[in-house]
């Protein structure tokens, strides 16, 4: 489900909790795109409900401009990106890598995920100076970890953008290879790989978690990418290893 943020300037998803509780456990980008554009309508903002999904409505992603503003701190667009974790703004000047919290703990194996997209990249693609790259096409991305939430010496451990694929914290990771153009509802299926053994007590006590990623723009994260390029997600869903107990 979605509603408007607190101050009403953007979109928010949430889970229903037991006893009617909302669970924030969906993040975007948006509170990022509202330093560049803080007048920006809530529909215009990179991740937004959209009416027209696969069977109601869906999530669309588009790769925004962030103006004069992107171009003086060069970040010159922002990927719709959608994710499990939660957005952290105070790193949104510095270092915005660390801005995307990924993952939240789960106590059973996920084994596949589904769903369905659309898919239309942008017309230009730039880097993160905003020119032109003549020879390159955006890509969107969709991909998912599941990762050890805390090291040898029991410290916390929380991935960001710049680790999530490649941290040595992580036993299972599934990526969609290709996301060809399409703009007809197309089914997806990326399966979890990796043969790190799961500690199923470790499992049982919230000690792993896990992230699925949704991003218009594969490369959006530096700043590459198309203006324009927008994905549609809906219909998604988790496997999980049935021989554990939830």
């Amino acid at each position: 489900d979605f509603e408007l943020s607190a101050n009403g300037k953007y979109y928010v998803w949430y889970s229903q909790g037991g006893e009617g509780t909302k669970e924030y456990i969906w993040a975007s980008g948006n509170e990022g795109f509202m330093i560049a554009k803080p007048n920006a309508a809530a529909a215009d903002y990179p991740t937004v409900p959209d009416e027209n999904g696969f069977d109601g409505c869906c999530v669309r992603l588009t790769t925004r401009s962030t103006g004069s503003w992107g171009k003086t701190f060069k970040k010159p667009i922002a990927a719709g990106n959608l994710f499990l974790g939660s957005f952290n703004s105070q790193y949104a000047l510095t270092n915005t890598l660390k801005t995307t919290e990924m993952g939240i703990a789960y106590t059973r194996e996920p084994v596949k995920v589904t769903g369905y997209y659309k898919y239309s990249p942008g017309d230009v693609f730039t880097d993160k100076d905003f020119h032109e790259v003549s020879d390159r096409t955006d890509e969107a991305s969709i991909y998912s970890v599941l990762y050890v939430n805390h090291d040898a010496e029991g410290n916390e451990v929380m991935l960001h953008g710049d680790d999530v694929l490649s941290s040595p914290c992580i036993v299972r990771k599934a990526q969609v290879e290709t996301l060809p153009a399409t703009d007809e509802w197309q089914r997806f299926e990326m399966v979890f790989e990796g043969t790190a053994p799961i500690d199923a007590a470790l499992l049982a006590n919230r000690g792993y978690n896990l992230s699925i990623v949704f991003s218009s723009s594969m490369t959006g994260d530096t700043f590459e990418g198309a203006v324009g390029s927008t994905l549609y997600i809906d219909k998604v869903e988790i496997s999980f290893n049935n021989q554990q107990t939830p």
